[in-house]
């Protein structure tokens, strides 16, 4: 999926390990990251100034940036067909 493709109108970000938090309208997002970026690419575009994320020996406490609206909506889909 591309950042175009994202399937709302709001885009949540946020990080497991830290807690950071952020939003942006699609339209914003689209403008920081570009339309046809895929999104774990567009992830790390918005999370370029996480100390985490640059630390490529932190192994284990990497920057856990990830879009949660998504994460749910998968968790839905899956609860539905059981």
């Amino acid at each position: 999926m591309r950042a175009w493709d994202y399937p709302f109108e709001l885009v949540r970000i946020n990080c497991k390990t830290c807690g950071r938090y952020g939003q942006y309208p699609k339209k914003r997002f689209i403008e920081l990251v570009g339309a046809d970026t895929p999104l774990p690419s567009a992830l790390k575009i918005i999370a370029k100034t996480c100390d985490r994320e640059k630390d490529e020996l932190a192994l284990h406490n990497r920057c856990g940036a990830g879009y949660p609206d998504l994460a749910r909506m998968v968790d839905d889909r899956k609860n539905r067909t059981r």
